[in-house]
């Protein structure tokens, strides 16, 4: 696959919050901002990322005012280093959501890395392991969190 990396949701938060194996995706990241290779986040992911944030840093698992702030500059520092938000063909990624149990976040990232030609970065999550789409999924870890 030629076409850079496409990371899900579990990557970059993995990458934020200092996770377990979040070094790889650091490491992949780092391509990214330094110009080596492109990177991209789907619109979906993005969304699932900015409230997972929002949740994460609010209070009781809610989001405060502060929370959506810093949710917002997390994913526009992202951006700003290289990581493009972009959208994926929604026939698509409902294709792959029609074929298995795969969530409708994951179905945009697997179509985004299709469209893009580009490597899929997932976590452990069983999902990726029967797509109806040809896609080279990196694991940045081999256990679930």
């Amino acid at each position: 696959m030629s076409g850079g990396y496409v990371f899900d949701t579990e990557a970059i938060v993995a990458y934020l919050y200092g996770e377990s194996s979040h070094e790889a995706v650091a490491g992949l990241l780092d391509e990214v901002f330094g110009g080596e290779s492109a990177g991209a986040l789907a619109e979906t992911n993005a969304g699932e990322v900015f409230y997972l944030v929002s949740r994460f840093e609010g209070v009781d698992d809610a989001p405060t005012d502060a929370s959506l702030r810093e949710a917002d500059r997390d994913l526009r520092a992202l951006e700003r280093r290289g990581l493009a938000i972009e959208s994926a063909d929604w026939r698509l990624a409902a294709e792959v959501k029609a074929h298995g149990s795969i969530s409708l976040a994951d179905a945009y990232a697997v179509a985004l890395a299709s469209e893009r030609d580009a490597t899929l970065v997932a976590g452990a999550d069983d999902d990726f392991d029967d797509l109806p789409v040809a896609v080279d999924v990196r694991r940045f870890r081999d256990h679930s969190v």
